[in-house]
């Protein structure tokens, strides 16, 4: 690596920090507005696929969970780094990333979204003759 002491100025950490802020910020209402379009377009879905559906929904937004631990943990870390790292900031971030891996990530990713809508009650409606055969 050629220029190993690399110089950002403290304005730098402190805008990309405040960058990473705003972006866990920004990633967790698109997580919920990705949830509430799923909840609409699933709604009347039962079965197999719904249940499909809702599980890769689930998936997504755990990943959104794990990237959120991520910008959270260097968040910290540019605005720990602006005058350079102690023992006790570089302790500060292992704890934190301590943290981040007892964190329960299904149950973040929960409570990013809605609940599941219950089953919708259809009333007796018209049926094919089909269904007969």
């Amino acid at each position: 690596m050629q220029n190993a002491d690399l110089d950002v100025s403290e304005d730098g950490l402190t805008s990309l920090a405040n960058d990473l802020d705003e972006m866990q910020r920004h990633l967790e209402r698109q997580t919920r507005t990705m949830d509430e379009v799923v909840d609409k377009i699933a709604a009347g879905w039962q079965g197999p696929t719904a249940t499909a559906y809702r599980s890769l929904h689930r998936g997504v937004a755990e990943d959104a969970v794990r990237i959120r631990q991520v910008m959270v943990l260097l968040e910290t870390a540019m605005r720990a780094s602006r005058d350079g790292f102690t023992e006790q900031e570089l302790d500060t971030l292992g704890r934190i990333r301590r943290m981040q891996e007892g964190e329960d990530v299904s149950a973040a990713a929960r409570a990013l979204t809605v609940p599941d809508p219950a089953p919708a009650t259809h009333a007796k409606g018209p049926t094919s003759r089909i269904l007969s055969i």
